[in-house]
């Protein structure tokens, strides 16, 4: 089981970068990509999920790119988690009464709900702006 995907963490390492640039224009996803490390093409297909989420502004064009469209101080790792990866589930047949012939008298399934939920809790505790004041550096990335 994979709780915090790879996607997630470029996802998350993208979106440190974008808070702790001081420019008002977008920025290129290839800029991006070398400053964070993060593979290109796999790059856009999680700035298409920010995107829809609502989480980046997108730009066309010769100087189009990438902007914030949410204050670092309020974007948590839970919203940015939630636009990736989707909800958070650590057992299908908690959520899926179809899937259990015991769904309403399952044991495990008000703990397992509960376990969601503080995981979900934590992650959005912390905000992509704590994660770039905690970096060693400004440009640590760059």
């Amino acid at each position: 089981m994979k709780l915090f995907r790879k996607d997630s963490n470029y996802a998350i390492r993208a979106l440190v970068y974008l808070s702790q640039q001081q420019q008002k224009t977008p920025i290129s996803s290839t800029r991006i990509s070398e400053a964070a490390g993060i593979p290109k093409n796999y790059l856009r297909r999680i700035f298409s999920k920010l995107i829809s989420g609502g989480i980046l502004n997108a730009t066309e064009g010769a100087r189009g790119g990438v902007s914030l469209a949410v204050s670092p101080r309020k974007l948590t790792v839970g919203d940015v988690m939630l636009a990736i990866q989707g909800q958070m589930i650590l057992c299908n047949s908690t959520h899926e009464k179809h899937l259990c012939p015991d769904y309403d008298v399952c044991l495990m399934r008000d703990i397992i709900m509960n376990i969601e939920n503080m995981v979900r809790t934590e992650f959005h505790k912390i905000t992509i702006q704590s994660l770039g004041d905690a970096l060693p550096t400004s440009d640590s990335m760059s």
